[in-house]
């Protein structure tokens, strides 16, 4: 793996190897990072990167670009972090989705329901970034799963107080994640469950039941993955 910088311009040429990950942070406000795959192979977060394209990140963004076969990509703009790492969890999340994917191919020939999976764990520790993996993992199959968003504390679906689900049809976009048509929120109005126990639990068993009112009405959708964010 390589690296060449034009100090001037601020341009960041990477050569990425096989299994590595480019990761950078956009932390200055008024700063754009625009990132271009030159050749090669890649993906962020299970979206796969169209060469030639130009993605552009804005404050706030916290980017891994990873590669299963090596690539070389480009870095335009100032990045507050940027770094390669040779070990990345990729392999234990491939994993992962191969598990999911035998269960689902076991439910449609049983004529049963796909896996479910709860992704759960302390505030900002991955856990959006995971199941944003394993659904664009399960879309890329064909699958059409479901992402059911119950941390109120930050709202991946809808904005902080509430609780949602999102059927997903098509992989996440680089820049804005997944498409939000249509989604499914109950309003909570708290940012933690403690707040009104009985009123996160009626709004969740509420969810549960709509979903699966759903997924019965939906055959394709019944073997599909179900991910949890809490």
């Amino acid at each position: 793996m390589s690296e060449e910088k034009d100090k001037d311009s601020n341009v960041q040429e990477f050569k990425l190897d096989p299994d590595t990950e480019l990761r950078f942070e956009v932390e200055s406000k008024n700063e754009k990072v625009s990132l271009e795959l030159k050749s090669g192979m890649a993906e962020v977060f299970g979206t796969e990167l169209v060469k030639g394209k130009a993605y552009i990140f804005t404050f706030g963004a916290k980017i891994a670009v990873f590669t299963w076969q090596g690539c070389t990509v480009e870095l335009k703009g100032k990045t507050d972090v940027v770094y390669i790492a040779k070990e990345t969890p990729m392999v234990m999340y491939l994993n992962a989705h191969a598990a999911m994917e035998q269960l689902r191919r076991k439910a449609e020939s049983e004529g049963g329901r796909g896996p479910i999976a709860m992704v759960v764990g302390p505030t900002d520790v991955g856990k959006s970034t995971v199941c944003r993996l394993l659904l664009n993992y399960a879309v890329r199959m064909g699958r059409r799963p479901v992402f059911v968003d119950l941390d109120v504390g930050q709202g991946q679906i809808s904005i902080p107080g509430t609780i949602g689900a999102l059927l997903v049809e098509r992989p996440a976009t680089v820049e804005e994640g997944f498409s939000q048509q249509a989604p499914l929120v109950y309003h909570y109005g708290h940012k933690s469950p403690g707040n009104n126990p009985a009123l996160y639990n009626m709004l969740v068993s509420r969810l549960a039941e709509v979903i699966q009112e759903r997924m019965g009405a939906n055959r394709k959708g019944d073997s599909i993955a179900d991910c949890f964010l809490q």
